[in-house]
């Protein structure tokens, strides 16, 4: 949309707090940059959607951080590099995970982490890996899913000729079921592995530990024991 468009739009609603539900803006980085410098005048504090990519390109942060920017989710996905690789994600480098969450805590946004299982790479220990990399980094928020072979995808249709597809259920492709045969485990594991990683990451200790030693925001804390919450109902939901 064009960006005077956007503006307008936020200047109708008369909020001082938004969320830009687009996946990711900053693909189109001209774009973001005049975003970013138009919200600037308006006062307003936001969140949104972002990759990895958004610290290397200076001048776009720092628009960013000035235009408001207070939450950011972003999609680390997985702690392997190989596995990034071959899921075409390889412009995210597990190496400079800290530094990325380090730099937005250190301009006042807070991160909501995005990682997913079940990749063919993955055996029964990434789990505990995952959440104990999420605690060191201090993910302020985390949310986990499962690897999920969307129907009509070509993953779906790969997974399908290798007989690996176990689950027509449609209801159930909402990335917290396993649909799939895992290659490093079976599904049971894949899914007792999903319940573990949501319940040990949203112990009070480890909200503690990923909110402490910085300025903690209310929000913040909502969100974890609102996670809490989920991730303790999730297993009864799954079965």
């Amino acid at each position: 949309r064009p960006v005077k468009d956007v503006i307008k739009e936020i200047e109708c609603m008369d909020a001082k707090d938004i969320l830009f539900l687009d996946p990711s803006p900053i693909e189109n980085v001209d774009y973001a940059k005049r975003l970013y410098q138009e919200l600037i005048p308006l006062n307003i504090k936001w969140a949104g959607l972002a990759t990895t990519k958004i610290i290397d390109d200076e001048e776009l942060f720092t628009l960013a951080v000035k235009s408001g920017c207070t939450g950011l989710l972003m999609g680390f996905e997985t702690i392997s590099q190989i596995t990034l690789q071959q899921v075409n994600k390889g412009f995210n480098c597990v190496n400079k995970y800290k530094e990325v969450v380090e730099k937005l805590h250190d301009n006042g946004i807070r991160v909501l982490g995005c990682f997913m299982f079940g990749f063919d790479n993955d055996d029964k220990s990434i789990f505990e890996k995952t959440v104990e990399f999420a605690d060191r980094l201090k993910i302020d928020i985390l949310r986990y899913a499962v690897y999920t072979p969307f129907p009509g995808t070509t993953t779906y249709y790969e997974l399908k000729m290798q007989g690996r597809i176990i689950e027509d259920n449609w209801a159930l492709y909402d990335n917290e079921h396993v649909v799939f045969r895992p290659a490093k485990m079976t599904p049971e594991e894949l899914q007792e592995g999903l319940y573990k990683a949501w319940k040990q990451s949203y112990t009070i200790g480890s909200i503690f530990r990923r909110l402490s030693g910085k300025h903690i925001h209310l929000l913040s804390i909502a969100a974890n024991f609102g996670f809490r919450y989920y991730a303790r109902e999730l297993e009864k939901g799954g079965n």
